[in-house]
């Protein structure tokens, strides 16, 4: 089973990640705010974090910044979740090193199927 870890400070968020997750058969560790995230990261060793943009403490950017000057965890896939719709947003986030950007609301199979694929993929070309 895969483990993910999931980041976000909306209860209902997380529990809907929760629950959408491991009905797809993924193990979830669950994360409320973005200062323990990276030490939460290298003592449970997720196979791919999901990250919201903004988290008190961290922002999701700079938790991308963290992950890739980590050696432990440079090369582990990270989805950013956002509510702002703005392109600029999505571009800097991507070329931080984010794995995808999915923007509010959006659909839990369609992110069960982004999972699937950066999780398949070798791990040179998930960046």
């Amino acid at each position: 089973m895969k483990t993910l870890l999931v980041a976000d400070d909306d209860p209902v968020m997380l529990k809907l990640f929760e629950f959408n997750l491991r009905k797809a058969g993924f193990q979830v560790i669950a994360c409320k705010e973005g200062l323990g995230v990276v030490q939460k990261a290298l003592t449970e060793k997720p196979e791919l974090v999901i990250l919201d943009y903004l988290l008190p403490g961290r922002s999701g950017l700079e938790l991308i910044h963290d992950f890739k000057a980590n050696a432990r965890l440079s090369e582990v896939p990270l989805i950013i979740v956002t509510g702002q719709g703005k392109g600029t947003t999505r571009d800097d986030l991507m070329r931080a090193g984010a794995a995808c950007v999915f923007t509010k609301p959006f659909s839990p199979s369609l992110l069960v199927q982004e999972i699937n694929r950066l999780l398949t993929r070798p791990v040179e070309s998930v960046r």
